[in-house]
């Protein structure tokens, strides 16, 4: 679900990016100056509206459904009356976990970098791409190590809400 905000910035990227290779910096009150200082506040505004709105697509997927049926159908149960309280009430937690997991993981995997860019650099000579490849794999791996630990967590997590917001006229998942 996270490459809806990386598209955010992408197509904020493609209106706004050409601007900023531009040699005199821009003139503030123009429409360019205000557009490239506000693209990254209304990418992360975006997100943070549209990421518990689609949260529940993979429990709505694993009852049967298609990609874009589980996408309308996780759209449809959390802008109700409470489904947004419900499914943002359930995703903070599983944020912070997931933040927390990163940062415990990526502290001890720190010794790696000298190790993977020592590695890097005498297979390829070059020593920009192993220092930055250093630079890289200790938060490579706590992000996958995150994945691995709250992925089945945080999905098992929103298949509850999933079924507790259904409305009544849709029957219960068959077993």
């Amino acid at each position: 679900m996270w490459p809806l905000p990386l598209l955010t910035a992408v197509v904020a990227d493609r209106l706004t990016g050409y601007q900023l290779d531009t040699p005199e910096p821009l003139e503030r009150g123009t429409w360019p100056h205000t557009l490239v200082q506000a693209s990254p506040a209304a990418a992360v505004a975006v997100a943070v509206l549209l990421r518990p709105a689609l949260a529940l697509a993979p429990a709505a997927a694993a009852a049967g459904l298609g990609p874009r049926a589980a996408l309308r159908r996780s759209w449809s149960l959390t802008w109700t009356r409470s489904g947004f309280a419900r499914v943002l009430a359930l995703a903070l937690p599983l944020t912070a976990l997931t933040a927390g997991t990163v940062r415990l993981v990526t502290e001890p995997s720190l010794p790696l970098r000298p190790l993977v860019r020592a590695h890097l650099e005498q297979a390829t000579g070059n020593f920009l791409a192993a220092y930055y490849a250093g630079i890289l794999v200790p938060i490579l791996v706590g992000v996958l190590v995150a994945a691995v630990v709250t992925l089945p967590l945080t999905f098992t997590a929103f298949a509850v809400p999933h079924d507790r917001l259904r409305s009544p006229r849709t029957p219960p998942m068959c077993a």
